[in-house]
């Protein structure tokens, strides 16, 4: 089945791929018109990383960076890259790197820097300089912002001709650009940064969700309750989801909610430590996943399953995998009646909450795809979607900036990222409106019109609030089929630099999709004998669908 949701995504895509806007949302199409510096796979130290490509561009606001490596890794842990800046675009002033006279100079392992004043060298951190990265997992790919204003106090003001190089500081290790002259960067004014739109106020006629990590009981903590109950009331949500409420109960919550909201009639349930929902709809039952929520609700006379995961934080990959094995499993035995919810057919399935995907990208594939790493100990993958695809993510950008980050934190060294996510099956959802509330980068008018404070998000929590609009639609009654149906292969399977394509019917286009639901090739013109690239992909799960007057093929397929 065709994803609903892409076409909206494109369209959307394509107007700020023709403004030239830069989003950092791990959609690298819009850096389609800049300029590419690539690099010799090799021509750096044995020890290091290998830089295979490099781009730079700026609006008014942001300079933006894209970077690809040879080599999947961690970009906040455990490397020596760095990004160096020589903002007057002169080699005898700053410190004296790669050609350049840098005046910033950031290291992403160390999570750490400096600014070269002229009378003083000066440590800074990501907030002295607005840096933003994403993805916050692992990968070959990453794309950064750093603010145009690289003081903290907004004294200085990067302009003019600069120059810019990406080197990784072991011994011999690799630089990109290569070309002194290719490390000049022009940059240009007049280019107001164009924001994604969403709304403030719910669309459709379906529910609204509000998703929140409150950070160690703010919600009834002096310093952050006043703050999250403005947010409570201003985002006037159906259905609210917490995590990191620990002592209290969601009684509680449900009374400070009916307090801010006025409406008198909600349900409310807990499970593990800290998972709450608190929801105007009826809460038919909820278990326990290994600490993590499981709902099930009785939304417009059917089942709506939310799962209210928190996960562990930092580093521990394997906690976090065990933990999204086993909600990979308890999604797959609800479907087939095997658990204590029984799910009824095509009922809605959403997961949501502070996911910490921070780490090995493998725990996001699961929550998408149903791919289970340990089958031993939580029995075999199943598609959680009912169409047997997988599920969406929600794509929310944080308001005011044309970020998807949904933590930011100035105080500690990680740099803002994408933590908190909503999955949901498009099957029978419509996502018509997303977005994180960032009070701290809205304009005065919005705040007035919804009766918030400028600084009550990053106040409230070091988590912005996650809202997601839903509306539920008819599953396509058009049965998809398998390859055999339509006499075509697909290989090698996994896929190393080339994949091949053969049919001997009428395929009327090829689509590639990654986990999140986006396209990232796509063909109608298509032959017996089809050869796609995928060298430049990165190394995971995507889907190949074929689309043909019978139905849609849609094929698993692994690069490696």
């Amino acid at each position: 089945m065709m994803k609903k949701y892409l076409l909206g995504s494109i369209l959307a895509l394509a107007s700020f791929i023709a403004s030239g806007q830069i989003l950092i949302d791990e959609n690298y199409d819009d850096w389609a018109n800049v300029p590419l510096h690539t690099d010799p796979i090799g021509d750096g130290s044995n020890f290091g990383d290998d830089f295979t490509a490099f781009q730079v561009t700026n609006d008014d606001e942001f300079l933006y960076f894209r970077i690809e490596l040879r080599d999947e890794i961690l970009l906040q842990e455990e490397n020596r890259i760095n990004i160096y800046i020589d903002t007057d675009n002169n080699p005898n002033t700053g410190t004296a790197t790669s050609g350049i006279g840098a005046e910033i100079g950031f290291e992403f392992g160390d999570r750490r820097g400096f600014i070269n004043t002229g009378n003083s060298t000066n440590t800074i951190f990501h907030d002295d300089i607005g840096l933003t990265v994403l993805p916050s997992l692992s990968s070959k790919i990453f794309e950064f912002a750093i603010s145009r204003i690289y003081f903290a106090n907004g004294a200085n003001y990067i302009n003019g001709n600069i120059a810019v190089a990406c080197r990784d500081n072991r011994s011999g290790g690799d630089v990109i650009p290569n070309s002194a002259s290719d490390r000049i960067y022009t940059l240009t004014n007049g280019n107001t940064p164009t924001i994604p739109e969403s709304s403030l106020s719910k669309v459709g006629n379906g529910f609204r969700m509000m998703t929140y990590n409150s950070l160690f009981d703010g919600l009834f903590e002096f310093g952050q309750s006043q703050q999250q109950k403005r947010i409570i009331k201003a985002m006037d949500a159906d259905i609210y989801t917490f995590v990191e409420i620990y002592d209290f109960n969601s009684g509680s919550i449900a009374d400070i909610i009916e307090e801010e909201t006025g409406y008198t009639d909600w349900d409310h349930a807990s499970e593990g430590s800290d998972t709450h929902v608190i929801s105007k709809y009826p809460i038919k039952d909820h278990t326990n996943i290994d600490g993590n929520g499981a709902y099930l609700l009785e939304y417009e006379g059917s089942d709506l399953l939310i799962v209210v995961a928190h996960l562990p934080a930092g580093s521990n990959d394997d906690s976090r995998q065990q933990e999204v094995d086993k909600i990979a499993a308890f999604i797959r035995d609800a479907k087939l009646g095997l658990n204590e919810f029984q799910l009824a057919a095509d009922a809605p399935i959403l997961i949501t909450g502070d996911m910490n995907l921070y780490g090995n990208k493998r725990q996001r594939e699961t929550l998408l795809t149903g791919d289970i790493i340990n089958n031993n100990s939580f029995g075999p993958d199943a598609s959680p979607d009912w169409d047997d695809t997988p599920l969406t993510a929600a794509l929310p950008f944080a308001t005011g900036l044309p970020q998807a980050v949904t933590w930011i934190s100035p105080s500690s060294s990680f740099f803002p990222g994408r933590l908190d996510y909503t999955f949901y099956s498009d099957h029978v959802l419509d996502l018509k409106n997303t977005f994180c509330l960032n009070t701290n980068d809205m304009g005065v008018s919005d705040l007035a019109l919804l009766g918030l404070n400028v600084n009550d998000s990053r106040s409230g929590s070091d988590h912005l609030p996650v809202i997601t609009d839903f509306e539920l639609i008819t599953p396509n009654a058009q049965q998809d089929i398998s390859l055999a149906d339509i006499n075509a292969t697909v290989y090698p399977n996994p896929a190393s630099n080339v994949l091949h394509i053969d049919t001997e019917e009428n395929v009327l286009a090829i689509k590639v999709l990654d986990v999140m639901g986006r396209i990232i090739y796509t063909s109608d013109n298509v032959l017996r004998e089809n050869m796609i690239s995928t060298s430049r992909w990165n190394s995971g799960t995507y889907f190949v669908q074929l689309v043909t007057q019978k139905g849609n093929v849609t094929e698993i397929l692994f690069k490696s």
